[in-house]
């Protein structure tokens, strides 16, 4: 697959996905060892990769992510009261598409990562940025590799609403953080994504300070 393409073409996965159609575990654990060759903090490789196949597991799951969906958007569902042909409809339908159908999804990914440098005050951007600047460059990895064979997934954070209860479901440590979860399927027959509008460099770079002139 020609580069370019490739990094300007991997898109976010929901109705794209196939529920029906088989994964090949060996495929994803390839895509998994090239997400893995991500850069890290410190190298410290301090993640733990959780791949949720157990039909009742993904259940349960799935319901905790309705459940944060509906705390989101007010308790119903909303795709419907937005025009299907807009931007924002079509959005809306992938997003609910995913909510109504996650169980069927036949592979949750869940990237967790221990926190190693000690905690001093004041240092919660620090934080934050050197604990999920370590998963997601590999989980932005494992989605290219995916997108080669065929494979797509989207990242979704819905389920932190409810991180106490997957903690408890899967055993999970207090020590580690849930980075998001990945649904995981193979893209549907003769589906091909293509790269997305986006805003123009000068628009959104700046140079020397925040009201600089365009790069």
């Amino acid at each position: 697959m020609d580069i370019e393409y490739l990094l300007t073409a991997t898109r976010s996965a929901r109705k794209t996905l196939d529920p029906d159609a088989p994964v090949d575990f060996a495929d994803i654990r390839e895509c998994l060892r090239i997400g893995l060759q991500a850069a890290n903090g410190s190298n410290q490789q301090s993640w733990r990769w959780l791949a949720v196949t157990d039909p009742q597991l993904r259940a349960q799951i799935a319901e905790l992510y309705r459940e944060a969906y509906l705390l989101r958007v007010g308790g119903e569902m909303i795709a419907d009261l937005v025009p299907a042909e807009t931007p924002e409809g079509r959005i809306m339908s992938s997003t609910e598409w995913l909510v109504a159908n996650m169980a069927r999804v036949p592979l949750l990914l869940i990237p967790c990562y221990q926190p190693y440098l000690p905690r001093i005050e004041g240092d919660e951007s620090f934080h934050r940025a050197t604990l999920y600047g370590s998963i997601f460059p590999a989980v932005w990895n494992f989605q290219l590799a995916l997108h080669t064979r065929g494979y797509g997934t989207c990242i979704t954070t819905l389920h932190l609403h409810r991180e106490d209860e997957v903690r408890r479901l899967l055993g999970i440590p207090d020590t580690y953080v849930q980075g998001c979860l990945l649904p995981v399927g193979r893209l549907r027959a003769g589906h091909r994504f293509r790269p997305a509008r986006r805003r123009p460099v000068d628009e959104v770079v700046a140079r020397d300070r925040w009201d600089g002139p365009a790069l």
